[in-house]
């Protein structure tokens, strides 16, 4: 589905789909998870970090608010987890500090934002001195009711509880919680927090007047309907290669001419015809906190190692109970007859037998039995726990190197005998206990079975290269017969003609839209929100398709009477053609489908309105964030004209010290590829990225 978005990435309804999954990753996921300390700003010396208009910014307070601050991604991250953590740290400040979430997205950076958090967490305080003196200038203050009331707000962000078992407020609750999990005192707390408050008053009033006119929004939607995309088939040698028939003579013919092909054909599709050995394994997950290879405190790490020594601790107590059944000082329960549905499960006596009273099958499946019923109630591994921890692929030695597992676990389930007990093992999340259910042998596909099927893969690429504007016009030629039928059944029919089947290796597909979605615009592009690189704003650029200036020209031409594009199009490279039409518009064929049906008429206009008003929640929170930066951009360059902002050499000795650990962890974090997608997909069965626009898509092996 990803793909889908990427190729869409233009059109103004996918930028509210986005603009909806940010504010869920940014607001409802893991609130706390991000939350740590800020190692080296503690301790017990106080150093001056800014003065800001007469008001010192010390180590303390700075370390404070960044606990209170979203982290950046760390390094090695990827998917989501880094989308999240890359939004959370851009589009927010103080998040963790009670603040409300529309005030807390104003922030006060009007370019990229600073990627060491100590730089990016003293500006934001500056930003609230600066502010919360405006405030009072104003008249703004604030009462104890509204301090109480953030300082309750912190309770959940931390899950700690600051009342009594009579939910009134308990002093020495909140003395400890301030103390030690917030690393600071009261005074210096409730300091911090009346300061942010008066910023989000003030905030609160700046951008409290802008709205969003009817007409604004009407202007949007209009400006994106009229924005053509189109229907396209896009045909190399490889996908016009199945429109193209080859007889079974022509194929031994072409493998007896060119057997050193077929073999090199053969050799590049190895990893299709040669599969490694493969293991059945069923586990228990004793979980242990996550290692972050960031850190470097000392105390933190051997504070780690050993809750991961507890929880192994814990797993060869479990491995040691399984062990008495295994040996066969444990008797094993009968096995149950299968479960019929509606009716209770029948008893089954206990007949006090052990693995020394059992012979193969049936003590293979009293073992296995007992195994899945304590991974059922044990295992920390959420996927299997309900499946009694098995899983359900097959796995090969690398497939058990990656998580959950490790290389460890890898090694030790390729020693293990089959119905044999493995671990504790660590893997990525914990230690690990399995049991081995089958071993699959590696196979090999020999040559001479596959050397047709070879050939005639072989002789349809090279004829389809060489007959590929021919076949092109052909397939364009049925398009101009039937210019109303959707594209994807005009392949189908065209297919069926020249080949006589009706699967077809060509696929149609739908391109975003020309030109740019005015949310784009506002917002920066979706790209910036997946932190993906930025997409051309060549006009010739077609989402999806490429760079095509000829079907980019004929694109805005196209009427609904004339949909099909006139000529068939070449990529740049001369590789790839192009079969096009006009997209039907899909809000005229839902109105077409729901004319006269009242209920999906209002069904119609419901889903309108409802784009329409995250539409509407987009836009405004755009324009509110500029209007304050711009009201900050003014009080910083005042306050720094006048010379009031003064960083100190105890703040760049920070700053040194974050760039030192931050090159540390990005040298022992694993190595991405440049310009590679935070997603994955998988594609039969195996993992492929989601490329950035204009690069050419990787391709499974066939």
């Amino acid at each position: 589905m990803l793909d889908v978005f990427r190729q869409k990435s233009r059109s103004t309804l996918i930028y509210v789909l986005f603009g909806v999954i940010i504010l869920a990753f940014i607001f409802t996921f893991n609130t706390a998870s991000r939350v740590s300390r800020s190692g080296g700003l503690g301790g017990d010396t106080t150093e001056a970090m800014a003065d800001v208009a007469g008001t010192t910014i010390d180590n303390h307070e700075l370390s404070l608010a960044m606990l209170l601050s979203a982290d950046a991604p760390q390094p090695g991250a990827s998917g989501f987890e880094k989308m999240q953590a890359a939004q959370r740290y851009e589009k927010t400040r103080m998040l963790f500090s009670g603040v409300a979430p529309e005030l807390a997205m104003l922030t006060p950076f009007d370019g990229p934002v600073p990627p060491l958090k100590a730089e990016k967490v003293l500006t934001e305080l500056t930003e609230s001195v600066l502010v919360a003196k405006a405030a009072a200038d104003q008249g703004l203050a604030v009462s104890d009711a509204e301090l109480s009331r953030r300082v309750m707000a912190l309770q959940r962000i931390f899950g700690s509880s600051l009342v009594d078992e009579n939910g009134q407020f308990d002093p020495r609750k909140y003395d400890v919680f301030v103390r030690f999990t917030l690393g600071s005192s009261k005074a210096a707390l409730e300091q911090f927090l009346r300061r942010e408050i008066l910023r989000d008053k003030l905030a609160a009033i700046v951008t409290a007047g802008i709205t969003i006119a009817p007409a604004e929004l009407d202007a949007l939607v209009a400006a994106d309907s009229k924005r053509p995309h189109l229907e396209f088939v896009a045909l190399d040698a490889d996908t016009a290669a199945h429109a193209v028939a080859v007889s079974d003579a022509d194929a031994d013919a072409y493998a007896a001419a060119h057997a050193d092909k077929i073999q090199a054909a053969y050799d590049a599709k190895g990893e299709q015809y040669k599969s490694p050995e493969k293991y059945n394994v069923r586990g228990i997950l004793v979980a242990a906190p996550a290692r972050d290879a960031a850190e470097t405190d000392e105390a933190k790490k051997k504070d780690l190692d050993e809750k991961w020594a507890e929880k192994k601790k814990a797993a060869e107590e479990l491995r040691a109970d399984l062990d008495k059944a295994w040996k066969g000082d444990k008797p094993l329960d009968p096995i149950a007859p299968p479960k019929v549905e509606g009716q209770d499960a029948p008893a089954v006596a206990a007949d006090g037998k052990t693995a020394k009273d059992l012979a193969a099958p049936e003590k293979t499946a009293r073992l296995l039995q007992l195994f899945s019923k304590v991974a059922g109630e044990k295992t920390e591994h959420s996927i299997t726990k309900d499946a009694g921890g098995k899983f359900v692929d097959d796995l090969s030695a690398e497939g058990l190197k990656r998580t959950p597992f490790g290389p460890a676990v890898a090694t030790a389930v390729a020693a293990a005998p089959v119905d044999t007990l493995v671990g504790p093992v660590e893997g990525s999340q914990g230690w690990w206990v399995l049991v081995v259910e089958k071993k699959l042998p590696p196979t090999v596909t020999p040559l001479a079975s596959v050397s047709r099927e070879l050939a005639k893969s072989l002789l349809q690429q090279e004829r389809a290269g060489a007959e590929l504007d021919q076949i092109a016009q052909s397939l364009l030629d049925a398009a101009k017969k039937a210019p109303t039928q959707p594209l994807a059944d005009t392949v189908k029919a065209w297919n069926k003609t020249r080949t006589g089947k009706d699967d077809s290796g060509l696929t149609a597909a739908e391109s975003g839209p020309l030109g740019k979605s005015p949310v784009a615009a506002l917002q920066g592009g979706i790209e910036a929100m997946l932190g993906m690189p930025a997409p051309s704003e060549d006009p010739n650029d077609i989402p999806g398709m490429g760079k095509l200036p000829e079907a980019a020209k004929a694109a805005w031409k196209l009427t609904p009477e004339a949909p099909v594009a006139g000529q068939v199009f070449k990529s740049e490279d001369g590789k790839t053609r192009y079969v096009a039409r006009l997209a039907p518009d899909k809000k005229d064929a839902k109105k077409d489908k729901a004319e006269g049906d009242k209920d999906a008429d209002k069904e119609a206009a419901a889903a309108d309105a409802k784009v329409r008003d995250s539409l509407g929640k987009i836009v405004l929170s755009v324009e509110k964030a500029e209007a304050w930066r711009g009201y900050v951009r003014k009080l910083l360059l005042t306050a720094e004209a006048a010379g009031k902002i003064k960083r100190t050499e105890a703040f760049a000795t920070v700053v040194q010290q974050e760039k030192d650990r931050l090159a540390a962890a990005q040298k022992r974090a694993p190595k991405a590829e440049s310009g590679a997608s935070p997603f994955q997909i998988k594609v039969g069965d195996q993992e492929m990225p989601v490329e950035p626009q204009g690069k050419e898509p990787a391709k499974p092996a066939k």
